[in-house]
């Protein structure tokens, strides 16, 4: 007995089953994988926050979404209409009628994470306006995602044609009705994505720091990439052969992808600090492969710290000024301070002429 329950060889050949497992489970354990490491970072460090909880409900949306894609492959999914099994017809619509809400409004739960972690970075700053607007996209996002869901759900009068084709009945347009979906999941990817970068520009960090923040960001631009590509399919199932495969593909790539980069700028720090500490363990720096003067041993020395007090009389001894800067970390407001002290040595000798 082969996957495709219902199927003769010469059909199970034809059909795309391999590809849509192999591209479901490699995402999906990815995603999972990369959501958990940014769960494990918040709970080690400040414990969780909504848009961790709003990531976890979208991770786990995006896995019921998955194993019913797999599911549907024993039924259909991967073939032609004509190649799938009659005898399918009913178990098949039933698990694709029960993933849709999980893929419309999941897909909705990752971004307004995101959201939510745009006006946690910038909390308590004067960007009134910007978190306004955060909070509209917010609230329209959401409800967007949630009128696709019930268009969905209530595509079909009476409702249970949806999973049962051959009931009486009449149902929305598949044309117009998913151009409508792509349009809602289009836009909202773009707003996500653009809403950051004109406060990030502002922002007094490094220029690359900058690029790398607007770089992850934009990186959910491949998000709207796999809603356009998704878009496309609608003609092949309505006027062509009806194989879905690359319909159902892309909806899982952008589902995985959109969970992954909504957890990237919390997996970013870590590797920053990381790429830190092997500079800072051998030393490596902008001057060579290693910063400082190499021992017997071949071990790097460490500079130290050098008290004021033998520096002053190191540079008494010498005849020269010198001087000397602190960070002072713990001052009244938070702010970095810094003192210089300069010590002066005059030569009796000068003094005498």
């Amino acid at each position: 007995m082969g996957w495709v329950d219902n199927a003769s060889p010469e059909i199970e050949a034809k059909s795309e089953y391999r590809t849509i497992i192999s591209v479901v489970v490699v995402l999906t354990v990815l995603a999972i994988g990369i959501v958990s490491a940014r769960l494990w970072i918040r709970i080690k460090s400040h414990g969780m926050a909504s848009d961790d909880w709003m990531a976890v409900v979208s991770m786990a949306c995006c896995i019921l979404y998955s194993i019913a894609c797999i599911v549907q492959t024993k039924y259909g999914l991967g073939l032609g209409i004509l190649d799938r099994p009659k005898a399918n017809l009913i178990p098949y619509t039933r698990w694709n009628y029960g993933a849709r809400p999980f893929y419309q409004l999941g897909i909705s739960f990752f971004k307004i994470a995101l959201l939510i972690s745009y006006l946690r970075l910038f909390q308590g700053t004067n960007q009134v306006v910007y978190r306004r607007v955060v909070w509209s996209a917010i609230v329209l996002i959401f409800l967007g995602h949630l009128g696709c869901t019930f268009a969905l759900v209530f595509a079909c009068n009476p409702v249970d044609k949806s999973w049962n084709p051959l009931t009486p009945g009449s149902c929305l347009a598949p044309g117009p009705s998913f151009a409508g979906y792509a349009i809602v999941t289009i836009i909202s990817d773009v707003v996500v994505a653009v809403i950051p970068i004109p406060v990030l520009l502002k922002l007094k960090v490094s220029t690359g720091k900058k690029i790398g923040l607007i770089v992850i960001f934009l990186l959910g631009l491949f998000t709207t990439l796999c809603s356009v590509f998704r878009y496309l399919q609608i003609n092949r199932i309505q006027y062509g052969d009806g194989n879905s495969t690359l319909l159902v593909l892309w909806g899982v790539i952008e589902f995985n992808v959109g969970n992954m980069v909504s957890s990237l700028p919390f997996l970013a720090p870590v590797f920053v600090r990381k790429a830190k500490e092997y500079r800072d363990k051998y030393g490596v720096n902008a001057y060579g492969s290693n910063g400082g003067k190499m021992g017997k041993s071949g071990d790097a020395y460490k500079l130290g710290s050098v008290s004021s007090q033998s520096k002053s009389a190191y540079a008494s001894a010498q005849g020269h000024s010198t001087s000397e800067e602190n960070i002072l970390k713990d001052t009244h407001d938070g702010s970095i301070m810094k003192s210089v002290t300069y010590s002066v040595h005059v030569d009796e000798a000068s003094r005498k002429v």
